[in-house]
């Protein structure tokens, strides 16, 4: 029934879908929900009486828009209220024990915060042995406890009055609650944002980015922002304050900055599944080969020895080191190369509740606490330090301590003082972690572990089936229109287009140039790549158009002829591809494939002449020339030379190597214009060996057609052909 509604409300049928919302009301038996929908009807009838006695009202315009808007609200509410009563699952079960039991006001739970905070400032130790200890005394569990009340009592709320979005303001003036309390708070309002639209839980948001200096709290803010944006844009797009509110980012200068840097983390996440795939078929199973390799009985090996020996094994440490360098890369990229190492750390009682996986990273959390109970006052450990780094994300980093912490104690008591142990080595190993650490608050550095964490969580989650996973989307923000101050301006659009062009998404580069090489002065940087989007992607004809415009901007570079050459080629322009390839040419005389295309340009332009000498010159000159080859023996072929043709098919088909199966093809056809049946069928059986089925060779086979019938081959015995195989 909500979506009919909505329906309703879109084509502003606003009296059916008031009808019908009071219908779907009455059956949820909600008192207040009812009596504000009754209220909506009754204000809307009077509207209606009004208008239809010819009452003159300027305010009826600003009134219709706020009572529709009010529609979506109920309706929106309606919906999110069934869910919660008659739904089954972790969440719906939330939303029941929060209505049987209800949470403390946001005030309570503010003031509660603060005198913990307290409380943990005076204890020396937040805790030694959680099941041993008692949580109604200890702050440290009582403080867990508390921020996950507040984040399901977030979560599972509704809409905000306005009485709460002013206690929710109240927490972001608050000297004494901690930042990574807040975070798990703006991470519930993002979530409770996603799955029902919430103007002041949104202005919340807003608010939060502008007034909070510190860097956790401003990105986890933003990246709500642009998400919620991108995922309610219809119901956002109902509040013109909002997108006024959004606009006023554009004042603050860093604002579509840190908004750029998401959306190629966001985009990034794109390749996760990928890498990670990478990791499990490739990377994994090679480094382990490699390991393998490298076992010997030598105690010494000497390199020059172990090359004597078996290249293999230098060959195998050269693809770990390449392994390794290539993760690297892309983790400086910001993708996230970790997910496939923890995705099976995930099944520890820390994470089957939804507010831990939003969690920022902090020692003092009780259940793994205990890990650095030893660390003294003023020294770091390189666990510690470990733990501090930027290079994990926070949920991999309670992955990892909760991973020992479940060690048995032996066990985790050698591994803890493995890390802590000071030797030389181990000093220049923390003094880079120590400097790795300090990019810690950096926004690029917060918003992609927050990034990785909300990925792990939709992905991961043992409750994950119950929530939209964000991450099916293309999250191409720069799509949505109420991000468009911050993400529409050149700088922005060409940084998101390199980055897809790069990860070769061509379609949606393409649209990013076009739009660049409309709006901005013609680039010819612009034009070549908008040219090499369309080539990808196989349209050639928009692909010349760009690369023509290129070379107006910029006269004669040979990546622009060349791709010119290429492109007329593909569409069978061949007088103008050879008038670019001879362009080519005279910029690089000794370029093998440049006189192989000329060559092949000539011979179907029938200039079999001409190509010949091209073709003459590339066996010469060529390590490799087999395509020289076959290119002569067509041209012969074709001019009726059959026993030259044959001559150089037997140099193709003669090599121990597999043969490809267009060389057993020609040959066949240079003997069937001898009219040499037996030997012609010898040839094509073995072409068709080559084939994948009889289908594939008689396709094959009837493609050459035209120039067999060219060279006299009667046009009965092409029929017959197949059938003598």
């Amino acid at each position: 029934m909500h979506e009919h509604i909505i329906e309703l409300l879109d084509q502003r049928r606003l009296k059916e879908a008031l009808v019908q919302l009071q219908a779907f009301a009455v059956e949820l038996e909600d008192w207040q929900l009812n009596a504000d929908i009754e209220s909506l009807s009754t204000t809307y009838n009077y509207m209606l009486q009004y208008a239809a006695q010819g009452v003159n009202d300027p305010e009826r315009g600003k009134m219709y828009c706020h009572l529709w808007r009010r529609a979506y609200e109920l309706a929106d509410k309606a919906n999110f209220i069934k869910t919660g009563k008659r739904g089954t699952g972790y969440f719906a079960d939330t939303y029941r024990r929060q209505m049987q039991h209800p949470a403390h006001s946001l005030q309570e739970l503010q003031m509660t915060l603060e005198m913990l905070s307290e409380d943990m400032a005076l204890s020396q130790l937040p805790v030694t042995e959680p099941l041993q200890t008692d949580k109604k005394e200890n702050p440290f569990i009582r403080h867990e406890q508390t921020v996950d009340e507040l984040f399901y009592k977030i979560w599972t709320s509704a809409q905000w009055s306005e009485n709460e979005q002013n206690q929710a303001e109240a927490f972001l003036s608050s000297l004494l609650i901690p930042a990574n309390d807040i975070a798990v708070m703006l991470s519930a309002t993002t979530l409770s944002l996603l799955h029902i639209f919430d103007s002041r839980k949104y202005q919340f948001l807003i608010n939060a980015y502008q007034s909070d200096t510190d860097t956790l709290v401003t990105q986890r803010a933003l990246v709500g922002i642009a998400l919620v944006a991108y995922y309610q844009e219809a119901r956002l797009n109902l509040y013109p304050e909002l997108l006024a509110a959004l606009s006023l980012l554009t004042d603050k200068p860093k604002a579509a900055k840190e908004l750029l840097t998401i959306q190629i983390l966001l985009l990034l996440s794109r390749e996760t599944e990928k890498i990670s795939k990478k990791m499990r078929e490739e990377i994994i199973p090679q480094m382990m080969r490699s390991a393998n390799i490298a076992k010997t009985d030598l105690k010494i090996l000497d390199l020059e020895e172990l090359e004597d020996k078996n290249p293999e094994w230098s060959k195998g440490m050269a693809q770990v080191e390449n392994t390794i360098r290539e993760l690297g890369e892309l983790q400086m990229e910001g993708a996230d190369t970790y997910m496939s190492t923890f995705s099976q750390l995930k099944s520890y009682p820390f994470f089957r509740e939804a507010a831990h996986w939003f969690y920022p990273f902090d020692k003092q959390t009780p259940e793994i606490a205990p890990l650095f109970k030893d660390e003294k006052e003023g020294q770091r450990s390189m666990m510690g330090l470990i733990m501090d780094s930027p290079v994990f994300c926070n949920s991999d980093k309670y992955s990892f301590c909760l991973t020992l912490f479940n060690l048995p104690e032996q066990q985790r008591q050698y591994m803890t003082s493995q890390f802590n142990a000071q030797t030389e080595m181990q000093a220049e190993q923390i003094q880079a972690l120590s400097e790795t650490s300090k990019d810690f608050q950096k926004p690029e550095i917060v918003s992609r572990q927050y990034i990785h964490d909300l990925y792990r969580f939709f992905k991961l989650w043992m409750y994950r089936n119950e929530v939209d996973d964000i991450f099916k989307s293309k999250l191409d923000l720069w799509n949505c229109q109420a991000l468009g101050p911050l993400l529409h301006h050149t700088e922005a659009i060409k940084h998101i287009a390199d980055h897809l062009f790069a990860k070769d998404y061509m379609e949606e580069a393409s649209q990013l140039y076009l739009r660049l090489s409309q709006e901005e002065k013609p680039n010819a940087e612009i034009m070549q790549k908008l040219g090499y989007t369309y080539q990808k992607m196989k349209n050639y004809e928009e692909a010349i158009r760009a690369y023509l415009q290129a070379d107006l901007l910029k006269p004669d570079h040979l990546w622009t002829l060349k791709h010119l050459a290429q492109c007329y080629k593909r569409t069978r322009q061949y007088s103008k591809a050879l008038e670019y390839y001879e362009k080519v040419k005279e910029m690089k005389p000794d370029d093998l494939n440049i006189l192989l295309q000329i060559g092949q340009c000539l011979a179907t332009l029938r200039r079999y002449k001409e190509a010949l000498a091209y073709f003459f010159k590339v066996e010469y000159l060529d390590n490799a020339p087999a395509n020289a080859q076959r290119a002569i023996g067509w041209c012969y072929f074709m001019t009726g030379k059959y026993e030259d043709a044959l001559r150089f098919y037997r140099k193709l088909t003669d090599t121990p190597d597999n043969v490809p199966m267009a060389d057993w093809l020609n040959t066949g056809h240079a003997y069937l214009a001898l009219g040499k049946i037996p030997e012609a069928l010898e040839h094509y059986r073995k072409a068709e060996n080559s084939c994948i089925s009889h289908e594939a060779f008689i396709q094959n086979f009837k493609n050459d057609k035209e120039a067999l019938l060219e060279q006299g081959v009667p046009e009965d015995t092409l029929y017959l052909i197949p059938d003598m195989l």
